[in-house]
């Protein structure tokens, strides 16, 4: 028995000692991981953009009144087709009617008012020409006056002391004086009677005009009596006469003075008359344009209760029904352009440099395919998505194909080599992306670069080359330098 347990212990030794060595070998060398892998390979790179969008009219039209009022009637319906001019709704006219005929009113009363204040102006104007007229008269009579004034005192001093060579001439320029006081009077009395008989001058200042111009033709015949009487004497009775001529002229000439000062005041209460008309005129005139111009607007107002399709489309949306009370500029209707139709495409803004107005791109509705063309590329990403909206034109003669639809949309891009490795290769755990690459049977953490996304495949723009062995199935497992067991299924 004592001879047996060294044998024991020695087993259990040894035993110990194999388990031992078992246990470092196997933290030396952990279990490979099972991987798939493929070769790197250039390929040709499709790009197939899968979009969808909502169907919207080519070009809506929003459809108001351009004053509020009571709708008395409808006449479209969401829809209807409309043509250009198709009345629409209609609103209460008789507030708007009534408008007007006040307006018009208003404009009969503002220009019988101008009419009266330039009727004033014309009377006016007219006792001005009066007031002219008789101060001419009246300095025609004070120069008549001055001229009997004269030959009446020659013809005195003629008779008193018999007549000189200078006496004689004095009295021949007095006759001279008297002829030309007696043509300006009957100048006067001439442009009087004309006045008179168009109705511009009074019959009182006519007769004054033409008494001037018979005291003018006395005072002439007075002169040239006189004149002879220098040539040959004269008796007692005619000095006598001569001294009461003298008196009888100077009369005459305070008469005329006092018609020049009455015809001065004429003269300027009409040109007070002429500037209190011409404001009247303005007044008048400034009232009437005012008059004018509201009932401009009643017109117009009035012209407005109707609403009309501004222009040909199918009613999209309807807002309004009779008895509705509206306010000018809301929205009543929405006419929209659908014989073409829109719809917005959101491209990721990575993607956006490859899509080019005139593009063409297939469109498909319930397994009916048509092709549209890009039209517009928005300047600005969608806020909420950071997507760039790109606008695509599609023809709909048919009417078919409805605003609100949604279609989905397909653009094959140009197609390119390069390298390209299913999605799942690729790690990203909040870093960098890269890949695990099979490098004698070890796993090699390789950072890369990614391009485009095309059938589920990444563009790899740097870090790979054709032949590299990436692992395809399993990296989410693997660690930098973990072994590698490639399956069966690794496509080569």
């Amino acid at each position: 028995m004592k001879k047996s347990w060294p044998t024991a212990f020695t087993a259990i030794l040894l035993a110990v000692s194999l388990t031992a060595c078992s246990t470092e070998k196997a933290a030396v060398e952990p279990a490979s991981s099972s991987v798939e892998v493929t070769a790197v390979k250039e390929v040709t790179l499709d790009a197939v953009y899968d979009l969808s969008g909502t169907l919207q009219a080519y070009d809506e039209t929003p459809v108001s009144f351009k004053i509020g009022g009571t709708v008395t009637s409808v006449n479209a319906d969401i829809g209807d087709q409309v043509t250009k001019g198709k009345s629409l709704a209609q609103l209460d006219s008789a507030d708007l009617q009534l408008d007007l005929d006040n307006a018009n009113q208003s404009v009969a009363a503002a220009q019988a008012s101008l009419s009266n204040a330039q009727a004033s102006l014309t009377s006016a104007q007219a006792s001005l020409s009066n007031a002219q007229a008789a101060k001419q008269a009246a300095q025609a009579g004070i120069a008549s006056a001055d001229a009997q004034i004269q030959s009446a005192k020659v013809r005195e001093q003629g008779v008193a002391a018999g007549a000189r060579t200078q006496e004689k001439a004095q009295s021949q320029n007095a006759v001279n004086k008297a002829q030309t006081a007696y043509n300006q009077a009957k100048t006067a009395a001439d442009r009087a009677k004309t006045l008179f008989q168009n109705g511009l001058l009074t019959q009182q200042e006519n007769e004054q005009a033409q008494t001037t111009l018979a005291t003018a033709q006395d005072s002439l015949n007075d002169a040239k009596e006189q004149l002879s009487l220098l040539l040959e004497g004269a008796s007692a009775s005619d000095r006598a006469a001569a001294a009461s001529t003298v008196k009888e002229a100077e009369v005459g000439r305070q008469s005329a003075v006092a018609s020049v000062e009455q015809a001065n005041s004429g003269i300027e209460q009409a040109n007070a008359g002429i500037e209190q008309a011409n404001a009247g005129i303005s007044q008048a005139q400034a009232s009437y344009e005012q008059a004018v111009i509201a009932k401009e607007t009643a017109q117009l107002n009035l012209s407005r209760v109707g609403l009309a399709a501004p222009v040909s489309g199918v009613v999209l949306e309807k807002t309004i029904s009779n008895g509705q009370t509206v306010t000018a500029g809301t929205a009543m209707f929405t006419l929209g352009e659908i014989n073409k139709l829109k719809v917005l495409l959101p491209i990721a803004d990575s993607e956006i440099s490859k899509w080019k107005v005139g593009q063409q791109v297939s469109l498909n509705l319930y397994d009916e395919a048509r092709t549209g063309k890009v039209t517009k590329l928005y300047p600005a990403t969608n806020e909420n998505t950071g997507s760039i909206n790109a606008e695509v034109t599609i023809d709909n003669p048919k009417l078919d194909w409805k605003p609100g639809q949604v279609v989905k949309a397909s653009r094959q891009a140009a197609s390119l080599k390069g390298i390209a490795i299913p999605v799942e290769a690729v790690v990203s755990t909040g870093s960098e992306p890269y890949v695990f690459k099979n490098v004698n049977g070890k796993a090699v953490q390789t950072p890369v670069e990614i391009g485009n996304l095309y059938d589920n495949r990444y563009q790899i723009t740097k870090g790979l080359k054709v032949g590299d062995q990436v692992v395809t199935q399993g990296a989410d497992r693997l660690f930098n330098g973990d072994a590698l067991t490639v399956s069966e299924a690794t496509t080569k």
